[in-house]
């Protein structure tokens, strides 16, 4: 009686029974489970939950079903208990009738339908409660959730956005995103465009140009090219480069402690000042159309207007990237310390 009067609790009633019987982990267990561990648990603690009225039915009047099975001291004395011999005559017992029988049949018949009733109804598909269908909704969420748990961490698309995000915070990232932006501006402006194929003529329909275009390849045998690209690339990296490199102030202030995250190749500061000021005496005459620009070193003012018109800013982008420049060396030279 007792394990199907838990049976038929519902999965909510059956949770705040085990709440109040301090039954651990019992909301994530199905029902059958749940009352299994709970008809356990109550047996095995009725001398303190026996006394809640919560769970005397469970327990009946007599007792747990464990009890009311063991055989009590007393009943073992009753029988040992020795009576006095009487002597009985039996009597002849009338015969049975042949129509006695069925009608004690049918008497005792009654007796035994409850059971097969109950046993019939525990056997039928009930349909199932609310609480069982978002019991069913809440496992098919974690199914899934859980599925596209793993399918995200297999993409490894965490690994290499932490790859991409350590790469770039650095001075040299930077500074080297900087002259790839000058580089591509100067390189797209002078590398003039010719017409490399005819563009077929299904797609000539919907196009207003009748050939594909591209950089002249030939343009790169020709000073016109060299000249501005020489000239950038000297006042750009090369010279910033080298006296950077002598003039490094990171490896003084580094003599205490040698590490590799305090000390660079090249200082980033001395590298931009020098950029800045290489920059202002090379292309400082650009500005003003009424100034006629004078030619810088070996290299010829057509070269000189050639760089600063093609590259993107023209001076004034030189001198903004060679600020951008210090300003991330000074910010990470203060974060260092």
């Amino acid at each position: 009686m007792s394990h199907s009067w838990l049976q038929r609790k519902r999965k909510a009633e059956l949770i705040d029974l085990a709440q109040k019987a301090r039954l651990p982990d019992a909301d994530g267990l199905l029902k059958d489970d749940l009352v299994e561990m709970l008809s356990d648990h109550l047996n095995s603690h009725e001398t303190t939950l026996a006394k809640l009225a919560d769970f005397r039915d469970y327990y009946g009047r007599n007792g747990s079903p464990i009890k009311r099975e063991r055989s009590s001291p007393s009943e073992a004395l009753s029988v040992s208990k020795p009576t006095r011999r009487r002597t009985l005559i039996k009597e002849p017992s009338p015969e049975p009738s042949p129509v006695s029988e069925p009608i004690r049949a049918l008497a005792r018949t009654p007796r035994a339908i409850p059971r097969r009733v109950s046993s019939a109804l525990s056997e039928v598909d009930m349909p199932a409660s609310p609480a069982q269908l978002a019991e069913v909704a809440d496992q098919s969420f974690r199914v899934v959730a859980g599925k596209a748990t793993e399918l995200w961490h297999k993409t490894q698309i965490d690994h290499f956005k932490e790859v991409v995000r350590e790469n770039a915070s650095s001075v040299a990232t930077i500074q080297t995103l900087i002259l790839l932006l000058e580089a591509a501006g100067l390189q797209y402006n002078t590398l003039d465009t010719t017409p490399l194929f005819h563009m077929p003529e299904m797609l000539a329909t919907y196009s207003d140009y009748q050939d594909v275009h591209g950089p002249n390849g030939w343009a790169l045998l020709t000073a016109e090219w060299w000249a501005p690209a020489v000239l950038w690339s000297l006042t750009s990296w090369v010279l910033p480069l080298m006296v950077s490199y002598f003039f490094n102030l990171t490896i003084r202030s580094n003599t205490e402690r040698r590490s590799a995250d305090r000390q660079y190749p090249a200082d980033p500061l001395i590298f931009n000042v020098v950029r800045a000021v290489l920059a202002y005496s090379a292309y400082r005459g650009t500005t003003d159309d009424t100034i006629v620009p004078r030619a810088w070193g070996p290299f010829s003012e057509y070269a000189v207007l050639r760089v600063a018109g093609n590259v993107p800013g023209g001076y004034y982008g030189l001198q903004i990237g060679s600020l951008v420049g210090v300003l991330v060396s000074l910010y990470d030279a203060a974060l260092k310390k």
